[in-house]
């Protein structure tokens, strides 16, 4: 069952890094309308610049394959350097099969194509984990 709409006590945000425009925008809209606060970065050297700001983040959502410089599995690692207990969701549609060596402990991947809300499943369970 997809959640239906969440409340959060704070709003600290999810960062959803994506390089594909139209996935990003999709995707965002969607756990918008579900309740989550959203940053969209379209590349690793945005989502860097979001998590050198400093600023609280509930969760990071990151595709893997982000094109020229550090992939998603060097923007999970920056963002657990700076906030160790991050719930972390990965999404690709090619390096699924690199996840479980290069990705951060207590993450989930999700396949593209995925549905929207398929994201929000995946960020109430990592959330949930990281609380504990």
């Amino acid at each position: 069952m997809f959640p239906k709409r969440v409340t959060f006590v704070d709003d600290d945000p999810i960062l959803f890094v994506d390089d594909d425009a139209l996935c990003s925008l999709d995707t965002c809209t969607t756990l918008r309308e579900l309740g989550y606060n959203v940053l969209c970065a379209h590349s690793a050297q945005g989502a860097l610049d979001t998590l050198s700001a400093l600023r609280p983040l509930a969760a990071l959502v990151t595709d893997i394959d982000l094109g020229e410089g550090p992939d998603g599995f060097e923007v999970a690692r920056s963002a657990r350097e700076a906030y160790p207990s991050l719930a972390v969701v990965f999404i690709s549609g090619t390096a699924g099969a690199r996840h479980a060596a290069e990705g951060v402990c207590r993450s989930e991947f999700i396949a593209k194509p995925y549905h929207p809300r398929q994201i929000a499943e995946a960020l109430s369970r990592t959330m949930r984990l990281e609380a504990v």
